[in-house]
């Protein structure tokens, strides 16, 4: 972390002395490197903003005198978080967006209205915000800004590994309590929270009512539904291409968006983001624009048939994604009790069967338990210590995670049926054709495949009758889908390895810590030169894979 203290704080309101240098750590990025594109994914974390403006208007927000301190918080991907200390000792955070953060002014404003919406709606514990900007515009700041109260308590990660499993489990039972809340207040439209006043009419959905809940429909006049905030609307060039951003009045205009959407993008760009394999080198699967458009064309000819048969799961909710250990406060006297929610950007209101997922907290490396009869290895009195420890964390976990599914069973049914109906052939397709633009067009037909095959039991139960399949697959154009996917599978199983042989993960996109820098460039050219040893039959191809080698500059 990195703190600056003003000397001259108790002679003038929120000084501000620091060279020049440690004023421009303020600005940048300073939580690690990037191994390729660094100089773009440094300016996409680069804020420059008035410092001594931030610091006078917490003072203000405060009632205090003067802040006599500003400390730069460890950097999340998308924010600058600052820890503003004011001379009577009351503190603040100030949360900055990045570039890369989502839309100017929209993801700021809707932000603010969410957390609001929480904190005094639904009576969840999010920040209290204190003072806000979503204009750079005449402000002072210079930049988009919120100013909120420090929350109580400490993270829960401080507390998590040594909870007993029955005191973790009594964490697992509020989050189920406030996912309650979430799914059962059901919105009018689709898109994101907003302040009336932040939007103009065009903006905003015309609703009789705002939500409905167990009291029936909601007004609350002060907020509106307007374009979504979800950052798959803005990653990767996103955000430069015109198309529908909602508010949307159903399940299946918003499911049809995500598609129009793709489809944009690959009309515009011609370079495909973030691909899951090594595609593009010989013998490879080749991605292309017209084999995409192809899927996502398929897709809108059945995407309304596609959604849940039970209606209740279409419902609009808003929902935390990422209830990780650090998002999560407790009271370090009763590190059991819930005292705050934090990182509420982006949060946006989806159908409850695309939204509800099980909280990230719970996530582990394993199988899935089908029972709750969860065993340790057979082998596990040959294993050694350290293996013992793991595969008892396992079952551990795992027992955590089928507790979870009983209690959101118990108390939260409508979320519990909307997780297990992302496990059914229509949501997983409508799940995964927001991201084609990046990758998965194989696979995705191949489930469309399924769709044409299963298709009496895709609409049976519906007001669709004897419809025929809109999906016409001849065996020419199987059997060169399969042999696609196949290619597709061994591209993925390809980086997997490569990403397993560098200590990498899935998704990396190169990011590294300052300490691992100098070894990972070195480690990841070493095994970039293996790997196109090892693949590559010619030079030719080897021309090929190096053009295609994912891990580079663009």
């Amino acid at each position: 972390m990195l703190s600056f203290r003003s000397p001259f704080a108790a002679l003038q309101a929120a000084t501000y002395s620091t060279t020049n240098s440690n004023r421009q750590s303020l600005f940048k990025y300073t939580g690690g490197r990037w191994l390729w594109n660094e100089s773009e994914q440094l300016a996409r974390r680069r804020v420059h903003f008035d410092v001594n403006e931030l610091m006078q208007l917490t003072a203000r927000s405060l009632g205090s005198a003067t802040c006599i301190e500003i400390e730069k918080l460890a950097e999340g991907n998308f924010n600058k978080t600052f820890l503003l200390t004011m001379d009577d000792g009351k503190q603040a955070v100030a949360r900055l967006p990045n570039p890369n953060a989502g839309r100017s002014h929209f993801t700021t404003a809707s932000e603010v209205a969410t957390m609001d919406f929480v904190r005094n709606v639904l009576g969840i514990p999010a920040p209290k915000v204190l003072a806000w900007s979503s204009r750079c515009d005449g402000n002072p700041v210079q930049a988009e800004y919120i100013i909120m109260e420090k929350v109580a308590g400490k993270e829960l990660s401080q507390y998590w590994d040594i909870l007993s499993g029955k005191q973790k489990y009594a964490i697992v039972q509020q989050i189920v309590e406030l996912e309650q809340k979430f799914a059962s207040t059901r919105f009018a439209a689709y898109g994101g929270l907003y302040y009336a006043n932040d939007l103009s009419p065009a903006e905003s959905a015309r609703t009789a009512y705002l939500y409905t809940d167990a009291n029936g429909p909601q007004t609350c006049s002060r907020f509106v539904i307007g374009p979504t905030n979800n950052r798959m609307y803005f990653d990767d060039g996103r955000s430069d291409v015109v198309v529908d951003r909602g508010p949307w009045t159903s399940a299946s205009k918003y499911a049809m968006a995500l598609a129009l959407r793709e489809i944009a993008c690959i009309e515009k760009f011609p370079k495909f983001p973030r691909p899951q394999g090594m595609h593009g080198g010989p013998r490879q699967y080749q991605p292309s624009a017209e084999k995409k458009l192809a899927v996502l064309n398929d897709y809108l000819r059945v995407a309304p048939y596609l959604l849940p048969k039970d209606p209740a799961l279409h419902a609009s909710v808003m929902w935390h994604s990422d209830l990780h250990t650090d998002n999560i406060f407790v009271d370090p006297n009763d590190p059991v009790k819930i005292v705050g929610l934090i990182d509420w950007q982006s949060v946006h209101l989806s159908p409850l069967f695309l939204q509800a997922r099980t909280p990230a907290l719970l996530d582990f490396e394993g199988p899935i338990p089908e029972s709750f009869e969860i065993k340790l290895p057979a082998n596990f009195d040959t294993l050694s210590p350290e293996e013992q420890v793991q595969a008892q964390k396992l079952r551990s976990m795992q027992s955590l995670y089928k507790l979870y599914e009983v209690a959101c069973f118990k108390s939260n049914h409508n979320a519990y049926q909307a997780i297990q109906a992302r496990k059914t052939l229509g949501a997983q397709i409508t799940g995964l054709v927001g991201s084609l633009f990046s990758d998965g067009e194989p696979y995705v037909q191949s489930l469309l495949v399924a769709v044409q095959d299963n298709w009496e039991k895709v609409i049976q139960g519906t007001s669709h009758g004897h419809l025929p399949c809109p999906l016409s697959y001849s065996s020419d154009t199987r059997e060169t889908q399969k042999v696609e996917t196949e290619k597709w599978a061994r591209s993925v199983e390809l980086m997997e390895e490569f990403l397993r042989g560098i200590g990498a993960y899935g998704g990396w996109d190169g990011w590294v810590c300052h300490a691992d820098y100098n070894a990972m460039k070195s480690k990841l050219h070493n095994a970039r030169e293996q790997f196109l040893d090892g693949e590559s039959r010619s030079a030719e191809e080897r021309k090929q894979w190096m053009r295609a080698f994912p891990f580079q500059d663009d």
